[in-house]
């Protein structure tokens, strides 16, 4: 149902803008080539700011529209449509300058210099297609990998100097400069924002004035995994599913920047603990977090519950800190006395996280270690012939998979391979 209400919306919004292109623009469209180009190239403008708008509620956390997909979802999406918006954003300007070009008989560059300094906001337009061009630049996977996560969200900050320069030179120009239209154009933009700024920058606020979180403790569980466990005011009033994750900023030097973590307990009222690996410059600095340090969260986030599922009985597939989020679940579902099997990759038994916690909970729980194999625990990688042997009832299972994504991947192929129904597949990627 949610579905069908996101995309009515989605698709009335469309067909309303178009009836405004149609209503001011149509006329160009018979009229030569030169009319035909600027029509076509407003209509590549309007859609571009309808584009923009789609972008800014796939990252907006609007809880309707992440419970209906998971933010992982809503993430990937919107860095595809990010890729294809950088490619195809310069159409706009492109068709207009070929149009008028035509139309007032100038040189193509005649014309660009014509716009910049004598159409009202279009200066502003270049600025605004400029930063656009550079964030999604930085964004190129190749690119992106050179930066650190901090820097790279911060470059995506430009992006609203961006848009308010786009807006500012469309709703000045064209279809959507008068009347009803522009009243419509100002009310989508508008609330479009307000979604924005209430439940990405004010809601994690909100949620610290209701309940004052802090770190609780600290504590090692491996060589190189701590558990931070926060509580604050009201902590049962703090809902959140087993499975689910956090974005997490703490109030102190370095890491106040906001970082993705998974739940590692289910909810009891009294604290959360979110259990963390040092992989980079951030997650190396949280076993140094003082008790009392203020920590602001957003969220919770994720399908990755049981919520979800299709059976009645699970098959728990984990690979390194993937258990975090698989522990908390495992834990949810043991008074329910559920039929549950948990295969657990790591390198090494010091590797294995949890190890005291794990053995108290009611899933049966078998080790695989690759690299030093120990007596008592299988040897080697997750694969066709342990999912087989180890949980032979797996087409009966609903199967949650989490890990590096290399292991997750050949994990979703081997499902693949051995006809379990992608409704009975879980997983989530997290990935800037």
């Amino acid at each position: 149902m949610n579905k069908l209400v996101i995309g009515a919306i989605f698709f009335i919004n469309l067909a309303v803008l178009l009836t405004f292109w149609w209503l001011g623009s149509g006329y160009f469209l018979t009229a030569g080539t030169a009319t035909l180009l600027i029509a076509l190239g407003r209509l590549a403008g309007l859609l571009a700011e309808f584009t923009i708008m789609l972008q800014l509620i796939l990252i907006s956390r609007v809880p309707f529209v992440e419970k209906t997909y998971g933010f992982d979802k809503l993430n990937r999406l919107h860095r595809r449509v990010g890729y294809s918006f950088g490619a195809s954003i310069l159409i706009h300007p492109t068709l207009l300058i070929l149009g008028y070009a035509k139309l007032n008989d100038l040189s193509l560059v005649r014309q660009l210099l014509d716009f910049i300094t004598n159409w009202e906001d279009v200066l502003k337009a270049v600025i605004g297609l400029s930063i656009l061009l550079i964030v999604v630049f930085l964004s190129l996977p190749t690119i992106r990998k050179m930066f650190k996560y901090e820097t790279w969200h911060a470059s995506h900050l430009f992006m609203y100097v961006a848009i308010f320069f786009f807006f500012s030179h469309q709703v000045n120009t064209a279809d959507v400069s008068g009347g009803v239209a522009f009243y419509y154009w100002y009310i989508v933009n508008f609330t479009v924002f307000g979604l924005l700024v209430l439940y990405r920058f004010l809601h994690p606020f909100i949620l610290y004035h209701k309940h004052k979180f802090t770190v609780l403790k600290v504590v090692e569980e491996t060589h190189d995994v701590t558990s931070v466990y926060i509580t604050g005011k009201n902590m049962a009033d703090f809902k959140y599913d087993a499975g689910q994750y956090l974005h997490v900023s703490f109030f102190t030097k370095k890491l106040w920047q906001p970082h993705p973590f998974s739940l590692s307990v289910a909810q009891n009222g009294a604290y959360i603990r979110l259990s963390i690996k040092a992989v980079g410059d951030y997650t190396s600095l949280t076993h140094k977090l003082n008790p009392g340090t203020k920590v602001l969260l957003e969220g919770p986030f994720g399908r990755f519950t049981e919520k979800v599922a299709k059976k009645d009985k699970y098959l728990f597939i984990a690979g390194g800190i993937g258990i975090t989020p698989i522990r908390s679940m495992i834990e949810y579902l043991s008074p329910k006395k559920k039929d549950m099997i948990l295969l657990y990759a790591n390198k090494t038994a010091k590797d294995i996280a949890f190890k005291d916690e794990l053995q108290k909970l009611p899933a049966r729980h078998v080790d695989i270690l690759s690299i030093e194999p120990e007596s008592g625990f299988e040897k080697g990688y997750i694969d066709e012939e342990k999912i087989k042997r180890l949980s032979p009832d797996f087409i009966d299972r609903d199967i949650y998979v989490c890990g590096p994504p290399p292991m997750t991947d050949s994990i979703l192929l081997i499902l693949k391979k051995i006809g379990v129904p992608a409704s009975q597949i879980h997983f989530e990627k997290f990935a800037y």
